[in-house]
This record gives structure tokens, sequence and C-alpha cells, in this order.
């Protein structure tokens, strides 16, 4: 399949795991194949954060003779999917085109923060003054410099067992309101309608409106490529296949067809960073 627009996770697909920047060879992977098609970054991070950790490292990196393309083709789905935005070149950031809110009726977010602190802090500490709609808690070490990642990783997962029961509590089709994922290196609480999943198809429903680009009902056409498929992960419903073409950089999961497995030359599995550069090195063969 020739794709029409890609998206990718950020933090250990685009970047190895545990680190905040992508390489060079990344960087220059992504300018070539935004020179095809339009691309996007769906992330747990908010607007403010992409811009610091990811988009300027990324941009500096660029040429000049590919960077405005690259920024003509560019959009962020920030806090897990909750915000769209497109970057605008005349005025040099990044425009909102919509905005899930937080389902109230289910439990406020002010009160699920205070309720759920206390149940996590040997673990992490809710995210403050950063996301505006979702609810972000990392781990004590995920800022520590000298870490070792596998700890984090640990701390992350205690992190989202205490919010699962915290929430199995409450009511135990809480999916119906709220999805929780877990990237590694901290926990995401946000609006069921405003998961990664649903950015796919708003990602599709505004290229067709801007672009005049047509996709299939799943969508199929758009590459999706992230690092946590399992049903703890981050990228679960980013992943499970019900819109676009999932690859995973991350685990597989048994006994389904889509995340799709990223292989080496000799058949060996590929991950993070790595795996999503050989990815996109033989999608653009197919340009050639």
């Amino acid at each position: 399949m020739r794709f029409k627009a890609a998206m990718f996770d950020f933090d250990g697909t685009v970047t190895e795991r545990g680190v905040y920047d992508p390489g060079p060879e990344m960087v220059e992977v992504l300018a070539d194949l935004s020179q095809k098609m339009p691309l996007a970054f769906c992330t747990g991070r908010d607007l403010g954060s992409f811009v610091r950790r990811g988009f300027s490292s990324i941009v500096k990196k660029i040429d000049e003779e590919r960077r405005l393309q690259f920024l003509n083709n560019l959009f962020l789905f920030a806090e897990n999917g909750a915000f769209g935005y497109a970057f605008d070149r005349d005025k040099s950031k990044f425009v909102e085109l919509y905005k899930i809110e937080w389902p109230d009726e289910f439990i406020p977010k002010h009160e699920l923060k205070k309720q759920l602190t206390p149940l996590i802090k040997e673990y992490g500490e809710f995210c403050e003054n950063a996301h505006e709609i979702v609810a972000v808690m990392r781990t004590h070490l995920t800022e520590v410099e000298d870490r070792n990642i596998d700890d984090v990783y640990v701390l992350s997962e205690k992190i989202y067992l205490a919010c699962i029961d915290f929430l199995k509590n409450i009511d135990p089709d809480f999916e119906k309101y709220l999805h929780v994922g877990n990237s590694g290196i901290g926990v995401v609480i946000g609006p069921a309608d405003g998961d990664k999943d649903s950015a796919i198809i708003k990602f599709a429903k505004i290229l067709t409106e801007k672009r005049k680009i047509e996709f299939d009902e799943r969508a199929s056409e758009i590459l999706v490529v992230g690092d946590s498929p399992l049903p703890s992960g981050n990228d679960h419903y980013f992943l499970k296949g019900e819109y676009g073409t999932p690859f995973t950089v991350g685990p597989d999961v048994e006994g389904s067809e889509f995340p799709r497995p990223v292989l080496g030359e000799n058949g060996e599995k590929l991950y993070h960073e790595k795996g999503t550069t050989h990815l996109l090195k033989s999608i653009l063969s197919d340009f050639l």
C-alpha cells in the first residue's frame, strides 16, 4: 500500500527508549517523508512540552530546503489526541483545530487528582500547570538525569495499576468515559473520545477538508507507528487496528493482526527509533 499520510507516537517511537529527542538519522527520514505526505505526531505531551523537547530539536536539524515543506505538512495531536493542531507557517506556531473536553459527568478532574494523589504518592505525582485536558502522572525518577530507565518503567506500571483500581471502584465500565495509558515514563488519563484512535480519524477528516485527500472508512491509508500496544499501554487504542494501518516498534500483540511488527533485513524485530527509521526508509523506497 502507498500511504497518503503518517502518524507517530513520539517518546520511544521516533526517539529511543527514555530519550527526549530523535537522532539525526530519524530526523532525516522524517524530513524526507514530509516531502511526500502530511505527518502528525500523536503524543501524551502537551503543546508546550512538545515544542520545547521535540519540535525545536527536529526543526534545527532540517536543512532550509526541506524545512518549509516539513512545516507545511506538520500536524500535532497533543495530550493523547484531546487537542489537534496544524503548524501555521505565517504565524510560526501551532494553531488549534479542535479540543475535547474532560467528562465531568463521570468525575471532575480536580476530584480525581485529589483522590488519586495519596494512592500514587509512593511512586510519583501529578504534573501540574501543563496539560489542560488530560491528567498526567510521572514517576519520581522521570526527570532524574542518571536514573535507570527500567526503574522508571516499574514505577510507571505501579501508578497505572493504582489508577485502574481507583477508576474500577467508581464504575467497572469507566472506559466509556476515561482511558488510562501507561507510556512507561508516566501515565495519562484522558477523555475516551479524545484518545489516540479518535485522533487518526480526525486527522483523516482534516486532510480531506483542507487538502482534498480522500481516505477509506478506516483511514487505512494512514501509516500509524507506536511502541506501547499492549492493553495497558499508551498506544493501545492507537495501534489496535480499528483505524489506520498500525505498526509497533515495541512489543507484539499475540494473536492479533495489528499492529504489525517492524522487521530488519534478516527478519529480526526492530524497536523504537531504530525500528521507525527502518520502516520509513522502506516506505520512502516505494516513492523512488
